[in-house]
């Protein structure tokens, strides 16, 4: 009888050993990392990827979103924060050497809510208040372009198209076909929006992207650049779908109605 009480005492505390919060993360994706930190679980981070927002003393794995499985395994971590970016090779490496491997994906604004949910959970923390990003009605049409100067935008299937949405914008990259489109010179000329959205990476201002823009021998003749209706918004929330992508919507509206 005591041999039974001692075995269902050893399997209670291995339960609750094993629920509480992990104090050792490896985080192998960048907006994984900005959920985390957004959580208040930064200090829980040993590692991330050199393109992760995270404090400077936390180490940085080379090789990214597929690190060496054994520089993983020597930090210790308690549990491995990935995305299916990382290849699923990598990953079954992990779980073979005994790591947890939590694979966390978020490709929509809903898919982000769900995921701060799950490593909310995760980390032992509240849960987060999510603002609200349900689709405005569709109004003025517009071009999202990666860099005063590129084509490169974003279509339907990603969290970028859905932020137009929210905004109460009309994607025109929706008809270009892909979730990555390349707007060519003679697509924007026949779309004409009636706004630009330019997503920098640098300090761009409004002005400098402007005169970019007056300069190019095409987009010049756009009716937005011509009246000026550009908008410059940081280009981390179009390409990352992380938490400030869930507020970029509103605010994104408030630059537009600027103009």
């Amino acid at each position: 009888m005591l041999r039974a009480v001692l075995f269902f005492a050893l399997c209670f505390m291995a339960s609750s050993a094993s629920a509480a919060p992990p104090e050792r993360v490896v985080s192998l994706a960048p907006n994984l990392t900005q959920m985390v930190v957004a959580l208040g679980g930064e200090d829980s981070l040993v590692a991330v990827t050199p393109f992760c927002e995270a404090a400077e003393n936390i180490t940085r794995l080379p090789g990214g979103i597929q690190p060496e499985a054994e520089a993983v395994l020597g930090l210790a971590p308690e549990v491995v924060l990935a995305t299916s970016m990382t290849p699923a090779a990598t990953r079954e490496q992990l779980a073979r050497l005994g790591l947890r491997v939590e694979v966390i994906d978020a490709d929509s604004l809903g898919g982000i809510r769900e995921a701060q949910h799950r490593l909310a959970g995760l980390l032992g923390v509240a849960a987060p208040t999510i603002p609200d990003s349900t689709k405005s009605a569709p109004g003025k049409s517009v071009a999202l372009l990666f860099g005063a100067d590129t084509g490169y935008s974003a279509g339907c299937g990603t969290h970028a198209h859905e932020i137009l949405e929210a905004a109460g914008l009309r994607n025109i990259a929706a008809e270009a076909g892909g979730p990555w489109p390349q707007l060519g010179e003679e697509f924007l000329l026949a779309a004409d929006p009636d706004v630009i959205i330019v997503a920098d990476y640098g300090q761009a201002d409004r002005e400098s992207v402007l005169q970019i823009l007056r300069a190019h021998p095409v987009r010049q003749h756009l009716a937005a650049v011509r009246a000026g209706r550009v908008v410059v918004f940081p280009a981390p929330v179009f390409s990352v779908p992380g938490p400030a992508a869930l507020e970029a919507g509103a605010a994104l509206r408030a630059e537009v109605e600027k103009l």
